[in-house]
């Protein structure tokens, strides 16, 4: 099993767009996929369309030690594609920020032993240095960071990496995390502006060689599939989308890379 972080300081750059978008892909080739909803907004839990029974979410696992093995009990199976489940997130989380935590940067890590997932894609808060996100990147293999073609996703991006650099010098939970690329979103791929040039060029400067390709591009059935609670690859107009997250998993996970004759 491999575990993912998908992070960003800035909210609205995509990190649940693209936690979804490439879980769906994953599933679909088979891979047998779980979410971890430790953004407190949960949006990734509401658009996958699950019902979430009360106070059975992910708060549960963080809020007390004793959880090995506690994300299988608590996953619960989206609509989107059956090999997709999703531990739920709940505003709840946002509390668990402030309260002493004595050895709970390791629970999330305990929870997910023996959960029979190929793959594990965390969305994360915004708020970086935190418990929360000290809990996923204890528990991740490696992270993505996601960012908009415009100033405030580079900066999303600066201080992320920032924090991860720290938690990597400072902690010993997880000496091995490493990087595995930024992803952009929302790139206009019809007209590209001179501000998102300008803003990629810059991303191309600030991030060593980790800029992913192909960019996700700016469509509005996304949006419109989140008010909806569906998967925009059912829709004709979402299928521009699903291609770009289809290449990126290629790279991210060759494991389950399609066929040359796929492609």
């Amino acid at each position: 099993m491999e575990t993912t972080t998908i992070a960003s300081e800035k909210g609205g750059v995509g990190k649940s767009t693209c936690t979804l978008g490439l879980g769906a892909e994953l599933a679909r080739r088979g891979a047998r996929v779980g979410i971890i909803d430790l953004d407190p907004r949960s949006t990734a839990t509401t658009w996958l369309g699950v019902d979430v029974p009360p106070g059975e979410h992910i708060g549960a696992i963080l809020g007390q030690d004793d959880v090995a093995g506690a994300a299988a009990d608590l996953a619960l199976t989206s609509p989107w594609h059956p090999n997709l489940t999703v531990v739920p997130g709940s505003r709840d989380l946002a509390a668990l920020e402030t309260a002493p935590q004595e050895y709970g940067d390791l629970r999330l890590r305990r929870a997910l032993e023996g959960w029979d997932r190929d793959v594990v894609l965390i969305d994360s808060p915004n708020r970086q240095g935190g418990f929360l996100i000290r809990s996923a990147l204890t528990a991740s293999d490696r992270i993505l960071y996601t960012t908009t073609p415009d100033e405030d996703g580079r900066t999303g991006v600066e201080w992320a990496r920032s924090n991860v650099a720290r938690f990597r010098q400072l902690s010993p939970l997880n000496p091995d995390l490493r990087e595995a690329g930024v992803i952009i979103t929302r790139w206009p791929d019809t007209i590209a502006t001179r501000d998102a040039l300008g803003a990629l060029e810059a991303l191309e400067q600030d991030n060593d060689g980790l800029l992913l390709r192909p960019f996700i591009p700016e469509r509005v059935i996304v949006r419109s599939s989140r008010a909806g609670e569906v998967w925009w690859g059912d829709y004709v107009k979402g299928l521009p989308v699903v291609e770009a997250f289809a290449g990126l998993a290629d790279q991210l996970w060759p494991a389950y890379a399609r066929l040359e004759s796929e492609a």
